[in-house]
């Protein structure tokens, strides 16, 4: 790779574990999360040296009160941060940060190519005119929740978990332009999606109920961006694609319970799912297993 291309997503949360001498709680798997990486670690050290990170990036202090200062472009700023305080780090600019004690924080990386589109798409310009402001120990609702629906989808990872960190990714670039950036958005484009556009996607859903969805294959089908795909679709049906897939993976199911002929394990196979996820997914949503189903079927 040339050493002047930006580090992805996944080398700069590296880098920073490194750096930290982090004691990693959570992190995210490198092969089926392509659009942003998520960790949480308890530091190893309290005096950390960190390089430009080359993608957007925050961190979300998970523990308790602490020091906390930061060295950026020569100027330090300090405060004491809280459970819950967030820090945007600089993707352009090295930082040096220090604590009083060894933090418990969550840290997020929005991949590169997720955040150009976004900018091209709402903005039509390119990430170079772009800045995201390193803001310092401050409050984010979003941000913060965001963190931790992407700890959630590590440490309790379901079968439409692709699916929902790329949404996440997608809302994740969208607030930072919104409220973290230099630009002042646009007029948002019409949430409005052609009937056929949303006929075709649901199709294509449909048919791939057995296998693996990406949030770009079915953006393709219907012939949107991701950047606006999401959105629209959420606005149309009232459930984001994540929410829809899974809901139809256990109508489907549901009906192959009738069949008392089949083995569970096959129903789960046949709609994307393992037994254990299959009978996970059927009891949070219908509040008991795939079997007590089928027996309260024929009861």
């Amino acid at each position: 790779m040339d050493s002047l291309v930006a580090p992805t997503e996944r080398s700069a949360l590296q880098t920073v574990l490194e750096l930290a001498e982090a004691r990693t709680t959570l992190a995210s798997p490198p092969k089926s999360w392509t659009a942003v990486a998520a960790t949480r670690f308890r530091m190893g050290k309290v005096d950390v040296s960190l390089p430009a990170l080359g993608v957007p990036a925050y961190g979300v202090n998970y523990g308790q009160h602490m020091q906390l200062q930061r060295t950026l472009n020569g100027r330090t700023v300090g405060t004491r941060a809280g459970a819950g305080q967030l820090s945007l780090l600089t993707s352009d600019a090295p930082t040096r940060w220090t604590f009083d004690q060894p933090g418990d924080v969550a840290l997020v990386f929005l991949n590169g190519d997720v955040f150009d589109r976004a900018i091209a798409e709402s903005q039509g310009r390119s990430r170079g005119s772009v800045e995201i402001a390193p803001k310092f120990a401050i409050r984010d609702l979003v941000l913060e929740r965001t963190a931790h629906q992407l700890l959630k989808e590590i440490s309790e990872p379901g079968p439409a978990s692709g699916l929902r960190t790329e949404e996440l990714a997608q809302e994740l670039a969208a607030h930072l332009l919104r409220a973290h950036s230099n630009l002042v958005q646009r007029q948002g484009r019409s949430l409005a999606i052609a009937p056929h556009k949303l006929k075709r996607a649901k199709e294509f859903m449909l048919a791939c109920l057995d296998g693996e969805l990406s949030l770009a294959d079915i953006a393709g089908v219907a012939g949107m961006s991701l950047f606006h795909f999401a959105k629209a679709f959420k606005h149309a049906t009232g459930q984001a694609p994540h929410q829809y897939v899974t809901a139809q993976r256990l109508l489907r199911a549901r009906t192959m319970l009738h069949d008392t002929r089949m083995p569970i394990g096959q129903i789960a196979k046949s709609v994307g799912l393992s037994h254990g996820q299959f009978t996970a997914v059927f009891r949070r949503h219908l509040g008991m297993t795939p079997m007590k189903f089928r027996h309260v079927l024929g009861s």
